[in-house]
C-alpha cells in the first residue's frame, strides 16, 4: 500500500526539493499554504505522514489531520525551538539532512501502518 504524504512548505526553493525526496517514500501531495492543505484534509485527503514547515497557522491543520486520521504522524521542521508544537510527533531543526528526513518519514509511516 502506497504511503500518503502531505507536504506543506511555502518556500518555492525548498518545497520541490523536499517533495522530490519524499516521493521515494510514498505519494506526495504538496501545498504552499496551510489553508489549502486544511481544505483538502477536510474534503477527505488521506494522510499517513504530514511533513510541515512549522508556522502558527499550522495548528488548525494539525488538529484536522489528527481528528480525521488519529493514526497519522506529523513531522514539523523550521528554526530551532524550545518547545514541540502541539500534535507534532517529531520536530526537526533546519537545516534538514535529506537522509534524516527520508529515514524519519519512512519510520513514521511504518509505525502508522502497525497501529
Amino acid at each position: 500500500m502506497t504511503k500518503k504524504i502531505l507536504l506543506v512548505d511555502p518556500s518555492s526553493m525548498r518545497q520541490p526539493f523536499l517533495g522530490d525526496l519524499l516521493e521515494a517514500t510514498g505519494e506526495v501531495t504538496r501545498f504552499d499554504v496551510a489553508d489549502k492543505a486544511l481544505a483538502a484534509v477536510k474534503r477527505g485527503l488521506g494522510v499517513d505522514v504530514a511533513v510541515l514547515h512549522y508556522r502558527l497557522s499550522l495548528t488548525p491543520l494539525i488538529q484536522a489531520i489528527k481528528s480525521t486520521r488519529p493514526e497519522a504522524k506529523i513531522v514539523a521542521y523550521g528554526s530551532p525551538r524550545q518547545d514541540t508544537p502541539l500534535g507534532v510527533d517529531r520536530y526537526l531543526n533546519q537545516p534538514i539532512l535529506s537522509s534524516e528526513l527520508g529515514e524519519i518519514v519512512e519510520r513514521m509511516a511504518a509505525k502508522r501502518r502497525s497501529n
